[in-house]
């Protein structure tokens, strides 16, 4: 049986508030009214929160950027063995006077030229820094990758949650709804006790009390509702404008299948597979990189780079000479190897590499810490998920003592064989345990995921309810 969370009472005092506030909305953003209200409510399941999430929400996008960003270092880092190319031309003309050294006239000229080159340069050796630094960017990238794994997890986790307490609040509504029904009846059949002169008139005051309690914690139910909601609409970037009916299965229809957990095992699979656990150790050979390419300060450069250039000049034009045989003539070629030793540099490699080595250290400690906190986490999970057996149990039967106590309190104060007082103990006592019931069930599903998230195990595409 499948249920839908929806806020009934449409003639409650906060809906009308609501609804009021949706008419300033719809006046200030020139939004159609009749077409608002005539919006069929999207549905939406829990996989299809789950999908929905994976694909809008910013923290998911963001990780797959800095995955592509660090894509590109990688590339990048990659492209640094490969020798660089240039290439440069010119052309200029100059005008003016010149004056023969034979005949001493002057004469105007005009004289053109032309040139143009190529260089190509490419590191031999330089301490291994780009070997280091190609490896760490791709350590890089492989911690940034199993960051982005624990931030699915993260966000679906986080959805889990949200949704949860979605259905929780819609529960709170419906069983609130049942005792203001059962509230309204009880007073309709005081009203007729105390027509008749079987109770009294303070009788009906009370009951007229309970009531109103009733109603107002109806509309606390609602408004808790729509927080919860509005969380989740967040959550999975929704349209805050849009009006959507979140699907949940009836808690009879759902099954308790109880798992056998050991705190050990627990804790072992976690330290095997949760995903961040891994992004930080290969966060620590990168560390490690890069004392390396600190390190390649120490060792000299050996560099090997070559050139080729050609120009031509001409008097009164340009295409009056011989271009090409010109060109040909001008050749200009060169080949160098070059090597520098560091010497002296103001202890800035030193410095460099005692950085290096204190991020390491960093590194190592952020590992040790994260292990504690993922163990806590774990041993945290499993105690809850104890707790959550037995809540089960206790709960089912607290409904069911409640639910007969309400009966035969009902019965006794029928028959005038029990105070008003006790009836709405009584009552008091089964909406309370219908809740506690409820949630249980519910937390319980909740609690198993729990452990999967903290295991580094929960998978996208399971459903929340199996």
């Amino acid at each position: 049986m499948i249920s839908r969370l929806s806020i009934p009472g449409l003639k409650s005092p906060s809906l009308t508030k609501s609804f009021c506030g949706f008419l300033i909305l719809a006046c200030l953003s020139g939004t159609d009214i009749t077409t608002a209200q005539e919006q069929t409510a999207q549905r939406i399941t829990f996989d299809d929160a789950v999908l929905i999430a994976l694909e809008r929400n910013v923290t998911i996008k963001r990780g797959q950027n800095i995955l592509r960003s660090q894509e590109i270092t990688v590339q990048s880092e990659r492209a640094d063995f490969l020798p660089n190319l240039n290439f440069s031309s010119g052309m200029s003309r100059n005008y003016g006077s010149f004056q023969n050294p034979v005949t001493f006239a002057v004469d105007t000229r005009t004289t053109s030229s032309f040139n143009m080159g190529a260089s190509s340069s490419i590191n031999i050796f330089n301490g291994f820094a780009d070997v280091a630094s190609l490896q760490q960017a791709q350590k890089v990238l492989e911690s940034q990758e199993y960051t982005f794994e624990r931030t699915r997890q993260s966000v679906v986790f986080n959805v889990i949650n949200n949704y949860l307490n979605v259905i929780l609040a819609g529960e709170n509504i419906r069983i609130r709804q049942e005792d203001v029904e059962a509230q309204t009846r009880q007073l309709e059949r005081i009203e007729e006790f105390v027509r008749v002169g079987m109770r009294a008139v303070s009788d009906l005051y009370q009951q007229q009390a309970t009531q109103a309690s009733s109603e107002a914690q109806l509309l606390d139910a609602q408004s808790q509702f729509e927080v919860s909601k509005t969380r989740l609409i967040q959550t999975l970037q929704l349209d805050p404008l849009g009006e959507y009916e979140f699907v949940v299965p009836d808690p009879d229809d759902i099954p308790l299948g109880i798992q056998e957990y050991q705190a050990l095992d627990l804790m072992r699979s976690a330290f095997e597979n949760r995903p961040d656990l891994r992004s930080q150790e290969v966060n620590i050979d990168a560390a490690a990189h890069g004392i390396r390419i600190a390190k390649s300060g120490f060792l000299p450069r050996i560099n090997l780079s070559g050139s080729f250039s050609s120009r031509t000049s001409c008097s009164e034009s340009l295409f009056g000479c011989s271009f090409s045989d010109q060109l040909d003539i001008n050749q200009s070629k060169s080949l160098s190897l070059s090597m520098s030793i560091p010497l002296f540099n103001r202890w800035n490699t030193k410095t460099s590499v005692e950085r290096s080595r204190v991020q390491y250290d960093n590194a190592i400690l952020d590992l040790e810490n994260l292990q504690q906190s993922v163990a806590l986490e774990v041993r945290q999970a499993y105690l809850d998920y104890q707790i959550a057996i037995k809540r089960l149990d206790v709960t089912e039967k607290q409904f069911t003592a409640a639910e007969q106590a309400l009966l035969v309190e009902q019965e006794r104060y029928e028959i005038g064989a029990s105070t008003l007082v006790e009836l709405t103990q009584s009552r008091a006592a089964f909406v309370n345990g219908s809740s506690q019931r409820v949630q249980a069930i519910f937390r319980f599903q909740f609690q198993q995921k729990l452990i999967e998230y903290y295991q580094g195990v929960l998978d996208p595409a399971q459903p929340l309810f199996n």
